[in-house]
C-alpha cells in the first residue's frame, strides 16, 4: 500500500513537471489588429506587441499601398486582410522574448520587390545559435516556410539578393513582406507548483510517520 501510494505521488508529480514544460496553445499573428498606414511613412511594430518584442519591423495597410504605389510584394503577401509586416529598408531585424521563451513554427514570407529573394533566419537562445536556415522567396507568392525552432529568446533575419521584379514605383529592394507568423510561448515553471510537487512526493512519508506515532499512543 505504502509503495502504492507513493508510486501514485511520484506519477501526480511527473504529469505536473510534463505539464510546465509543455507550450502555450499556439497564436498565429497576422498584424491585422494594428492600425497601419501605407509605407511613407511606415509604422513601427512597438515593443510588446503578441508578447515579442520587434527591431526594425513596420506594418503597413495593403490596400492602402496598393492606391499609393499599385500592386508590389506587399501586396501578394497578404495571407489576411489587411495588413502585413516588413523589414525596413530591407535591413536585418529581429523578434525577441519580452519574458518567457518561445517556439517558432512557421510563417508566410514574399519578396516586396525582387523575386528569388534570400532570407536567412537564424535563432538564438542567448547568445548560442540554435537554427540557421536560408529560404528563398517569390515577390508574387506568398510561400508559408515551417521552422520549428523551439525554446528560443530571439529570432534574427537577414533578406538579400534576388532580382528586381518589376513593380511600379519600385527599381528593386531587399525587403520582405510576412504574414501569419506562428509560435508558441514556453511557459517559465511556477514555484507555487513545483513545491506542490514536492509536497505530493513528500506524503507517503508523512503518512507513515503519523501511522507510526498512531501506534505508539496509549
Amino acid at each position: 500500500m505504502k509503495t502504492s501510494g507513493f508510486l501514485q505521488s511520484y506519477a501526480c508529480f511527473t504529469l505536473l513537471a510534463f505539464s510546465l514544460s509543455c507550450p502555450c496553445p499556439a497564436t498565429v499573428i497576422t498584424f491585422d489588429d494594428i492600425s497601419a498606414r501605407a509605407i511613407d511613412p511606415p509604422k513601427a511594430i512597438t515593443n510588446g506587441y503578441q508578447g515579442l518584442n520587434w527591431v526594425n519591423f513596420f506594418v503597413e495597410d495593403v490596400p492602402l499601398e496598393v492606391s499609393s504605389y499599385g500592386t508590389n510584394g506587399y501586396y501578394y503577401g497578404m495571407v489576411s486582410l489587411s495588413n502585413v509586416a516588413f523589414n525596413s529598408f530591407g535591413d536585418p531585424a529581429e523578434i525577441d522574448s519580452s519574458g518567457s521563451n518561445f517556439n517558432f513554427l512557421s510563417i508566410y514570407l514574399t519578396g516586396a520587390w525582387n523575386s528569388n529573394l534570400n532570407i536567412d533566419v537564424q535563432g538564438f537562445s542567448g547568445t548560442n545559435l540554435l537554427y540557421d536556415q536560408t529560404v528563398v522567396v517569390s515577390a508574387t507568392n506568398p510561400t508559408l516556410f515551417t521552422f520549428n525552432y523551439l525554446d528560443i529568446d530571439r529570432l534574427y533575419f537577414n533578406s538579400f539578393g534576388g532580382q528586381s521584379a518589376g513593380f511600379p514605383g519600385g527599381g528593386g529592394g531587399e525587403q520582405f513582406a510576412m504574414d501569419n507568423l506562428t509560435v508558441e510561448f514556453v511557459p517559465e515553471p511556477s514555484s507555487l507548483l513545483l513545491a506542490t510537487g514536492g509536497a505530493l512526493l513528500l506524503w507517503p512519508l508523512l503518512k507513515r510517520k503519523r501511522m507510526a506515532l498512531a501506534r505508539r499512543l496509549p
